[in-house]
């Protein structure tokens, strides 16, 4: 390998998915000054490669990606569907999302950058590649026509269409320019799990095609690594980021949904970065989401705690409405009372706050094998917690700790929807956090009947500028709290909620 090894960015597929990756540039690119010297791109991924042509910075391009709205991008295909041509067609994206973002094709063309945008030719049954210097809209359009979905894009009398089936992170382009290290991110679902019908089905073959084609790629890299005589010549480095991001490839009309998507890719690539050493200066965009519409509802339970009743009478407060949609940080203040005799009766909430359909996250440390290394952002969509910390002042002025956790995990309705009204709880002595020691005091479960959520969903309440705002405000919770659930509990009508 050379003093300065030469490295290459492979921007994969993954449909709306690829929001994730324009997080990870904004980390990669703006916060942590990483360059390529090559950057190709498969499906989706030629998103953001146009942008980064266009002259977009990283933090640019996750913007641009904060702002989108999906909707704006459905164009249905009329006749062709009729005639069975495509489902839909890109007429949006040329029409309204492209010029949104401003792309400039003579910018792109003239880009400095050493760019490929991956495609497939049916008519010669090959994979092909386009330079920055070759790029124009229909040759854009072209990685991004998936059979069925989109129809194919012809091109002096050829026909192109998305790579997917083909690879949907072209190794071979960067092995072509000489890297030393391949920087791979991957968004394609690797769930093991094969979900009824042809929509589903659908997805995944195409899950089956990409991932088996880039674990071959890897594989391949293994062996040169592991032989004296290499067959690539030298020794090459790859780095695969992986994620499992909570949108459909391409049913989605939610704009929350894809911001959250972004801003997973944000905190993915600061961990990745932690996790190799590399430096950063975080770029701070909370306020990009910034509202002024604030939402309250309440949560009242009741059960047991240490065999005897108990009641809990909680108003959650989300002070920003904007950011608790948009972010991924679903954490909110909770005020209130707690009842029971073990804590001598109604024990008043000084300070406390819940953390709101929070999917479960495990990142993995970076391993690695033969010149492979593989990390994992962690996240499990399809499994939410709702946590609570509640420090409690008693009637006789003692300082005790609430702990309560609700566990979202099982893929049925009723059972999701039971387990979204019961809580687990402990009552520990002093105000502590949930991972310190502590005399733990008593536990117990609390649960919520079909009034009480009835109550919660008649008393929530928004407070804005105005009444449509409000209105807005409560749709858009409303939208999160049904989506995450779906995540959940609906995966066999479609494996992410559409909003």
């Amino acid at each position: 390998m050379s003093a300065v090894p030469k490295r290459s960015l492979l921007l994969a597929g993954g449909g709306l998915k690829v929001a994730f990756q324009a997080g990870v540039l904004q980390v990669w690119l703006s916060e942590a000054g990483l360059t390529f010297d090559h950057v190709d791109a498969c499906s989706g991924g030629a998103f953001n490669l146009a942008l980064l042509c266009d002259g977009r910075t990283g933090i640019e391009i996750a913007d641009l990606w904060r702002q989108m709205r999906p909707r704006d991008g459905v164009s249905f295909s009329g006749s062709g569907f009729l005639h069975g041509r495509s489902i839909v067609t890109m007429d949006a994206y040329r029409d309204t999302i492209f010029p949104g973002w401003g792309l400039d094709f003579d910018r792109i063309r003239a880009s400095p950058i050493t760019a490929t945008f991956t495609v497939h030719n049916r008519s010669t049954a090959s994979r092909e590649t386009f330079s920055a210097a070759e790029m124009d809209l229909d040759k854009l359009v072209a990685t991004l026509s998936q059979a069925v979905w989109f129809p194919p894009v012809e091109i002096d009398g050829h026909y192109y269409t998305d790579a997917v089936f083909d690879t949907d992170a072209n190794v071979d382009a960067a092995l072509e320019q000489g890297a030393d290290e391949i920087w791979v991110v991957w968004t394609v679902s690797r769930r093991p799990e094969w979900m009824p019908g042809a929509l589903a089905q659908f997805f995944h073959a195409l899950e089956v095609s990409a991932n088996g084609t880039l674990e071959s790629d890897l594989e391949r890299i293994r062996m040169n690594n592991e032989v004296p005589d290499r067959h690539f010549g030298r020794h090459v480095h790859a780095k695969v980021l992986r994620a499992e991001v909570a949108t459909h490839y391409l049913a989605l009309f939610n704009g929350d949904r894809l911001h959250r998507a972004v801003e997973q890719g944000v905190r993915a690539a600061r961990a990745w970065c932690d996790a190799q050493g590399i430096p950063y200066t975080p770029i701070d965009r909370s306020h990009f989401y910034d509202t002024d519409v604030a939402l309250r509802f309440s949560d009242r339970l009741r059960g047991r705690l240490r065999g005897r009743r108990a009641e809990a009478d909680l108003q959650l407060l989300v002070p920003d409405a904007g950011a608790f949609m948009n972010t991924g940080h679903q954490r909110v203040e909770v005020r209130g009372t707690v009842t029971s005799s073990v804590l001598d009766g109604a024990a008043t909430v000084e300070e406390g706050h819940a953390d709101i359909l929070l999917d479960v996250r495990s990142p993995s440390v970076p391993v690695e094998s033969g010149g492979v290394q593989e990390a994992d952002d962690g996240v499990d969509p399809t499994r939410k917690l709702m946590t609570y910390v509640l420090h409690l002042r008693t009637p006789t002025g003692r300082a005790v700790t609430f702990l309560g956790v609700k566990d979202v995990s099982t893929p049925t309705v009723r059972a999701a929807a039971r387990e979204a009204m019961t809580m687990s709880c402990r009552v520990l002595e002093g105000w502590v956090g949930p991972d310190d020691e502590a005399v733990e005091l008593a536990t117990g479960l609390l649960w919520m009947g079909f009034r009480d959520v009835a109550a919660q969903l008649v008393g929530a309440r928004a407070d804005g500028p105005s009444l449509r705002a409000e209105a807005a405000g409560l749709a858009r919770y409303g939208a999160l709290f049904a989506g995450s659930l779906w995540d959940v509990a609906a995966r066999k009508v479609l494996t992410y909620a559409p909003f």
